[in-house]
C-alpha cells in the first residue's frame, strides 16, 4: 500500500514540456560522448581507483612506489597480463601451478597466503587478504605507517621471489 502512495507522489512531481528530447552521456562532465570517457568506463567500470594516489606518500623506496602504482592499476606483468600482449605458453603460477593473475600471485596463492598469515601472527594485525584492504590502510597513512611499510615490503618481496 505504501508503494502505491510513493508512486502517486512521484507521478505528481512529473512535469511535461515542449522541449525536444536529447541524449545525455552521463559518463562525461558535459554530457557528450567521447572515446576517452568510454575508455574510462571499460577499464575502471566507471570507478577511478582510489588507491593509486595513496601509493605516492608512502615512506618506501621509489622503485617500490612505481611497482605498487603498477599493481594498483593491474599492470604488473603477471602471466595473465602478459598473455594480453603476446602468446604465453604456460600461464601457471610458478609456486602452485594454478593460473597466475595479480590477485592470485599476491593473495590467493598458497605461498602468498602463508606469508600473509605469518606476517599477521608476528605483527598482530590482520590483512584482509585483498588489495582493497591494503589500499584502505594506505589511505589512512598516518594511522597505519608501520603496516603500510610492511604490506608494501611483502608485496614487493612476493614479486621479487616470483621473478
Amino acid at each position: 500500500m505504501n508503494d502505491w502512495l510513493e508512486v502517486l507522489q512521484l507521478a505528481s512531481t512529473i512535469t511535461f514540456s515542449f522541449e525536444e528530447d536529447a541524449l545525455i552521456w552521463r559518463f562525461s562532465s558535459n554530457g557528450v560522448y567521447n572515446s576517452q570517457s568510454l575508455y574510462r568506463i571499460i577499464n575502471f567500470r566507471g570507478v577511478i581507483p582510489v588507491h593509486v594516489s595513496a601509493v605516492w606518500p608512502l615512506k618506501i623506496p621509489p622503485r617500490v612506489h612505481f611497482f605498487l602504482w603498477l599493481l594498483a592499476k593491474n599492470k604488473v606483468l603477471t602471466r595473465d597480463n602478459l598473455s594480453l600482449r603476446r602468446k604465453v605458453e604456460d600461464e601457471s603460477c610458478l609456486f602452485c601451478n594454478e593460473k597466475e593473475s595479480v590477485f592470485h600471485l599476491f593473495f590467493d596463492c598458497v605461498v602468498a597466503k602463508q606469508i600473509w598469515v605469518y606476517i599477521s601472527e608476528c605483527f598482530g594485525f590482520n590483512v584482509g587478504m585483498n588489495f582493497e584492504s591494503i589500499g584502505n590502510m594506505w589511505l589512512s597513512r598516518k594511522k597505519f605507517i608501520v603496516h603500510n611499510i610492511l604490506t608494501s615490503a611483502v608485496l614487493w618481496g612476493l614479486w621479487k621471489l616470483r621473478n
